[in-house]
């Protein structure tokens, strides 16, 4: 038979080593979650990267557009002039007005259409933003469950130690 303080002993050792799992087990639970805000971070980085590309290349396409309906204006005129029809004319003055309006027009829904979608972007940035607190803090709480779980582990492995060394050391009556 086991003597008492041998009983107590192990109980208490168990729960030593119930007590660091569950520490080691916090811990990588925290890193974890530090590593999950990084990537979270890194993405929200090239979220934002993306919007201002976005940007760039919508204001790109706005004066490539601007380039084109000049192009099409100069065609315009030359046509006219061709034809014998006065470039000062109403008629010509009409056509070459609709034409810089429309032009201008796809150009500005060109850039438009650009800043929505760097404001996806920038929206998914947000999110991302907000997954990188979230991923630290379900860390650093999973962590501090793990230290809490480790003492409680610990006052119960010394209580059950305590009481099965009690148990086997009480006089006989």
């Amino acid at each position: 038979m086991c003597e008492p303080t041998t009983i107590a002993i192990v109980a208490v050792a168990a729960s030593a080593i119930g007590a660091f799992g569950q520490l080691q087990s916090g811990k990588a639970a925290e890193q974890a979650g530090n590593y999950n805000a990084a990537i979270a971070r890194n993405n929200q980085i090239i979220a934002e990267r993306q919007a201002e590309d976005s940007v760039k290349r919508g204001d790109v396409a706005a004066d490539e557009q601007r380039r084109k309906t000049a192009r099409i204006a100069g065609a315009q005129r030359a046509a006219f002039g061709s034809s014998g029809l006065a470039i000062d004319s109403p008629t010509s003055l009409d056509i070459l007005g609709d034409t810089a309006a429309f032009g201008e027009l796809d150009a500005l829904t060109i850039k438009s259409n650009a800043q929505r979608e760097a404001y996806g972007y920038r929206v998914q940035g947000m999110n991302y933003q907000a997954e990188e607190v979230m991923s630290r803090v379900r860390g650093k709480n999973a962590n501090a469950a793990a230290q809490i779980g480790a003492a409680s582990t610990l006052i119960g492995g010394a209580a059950s130690g305590g009481d099965r060394w009690m148990t086997y050391n009480r006089p006989v009556r």
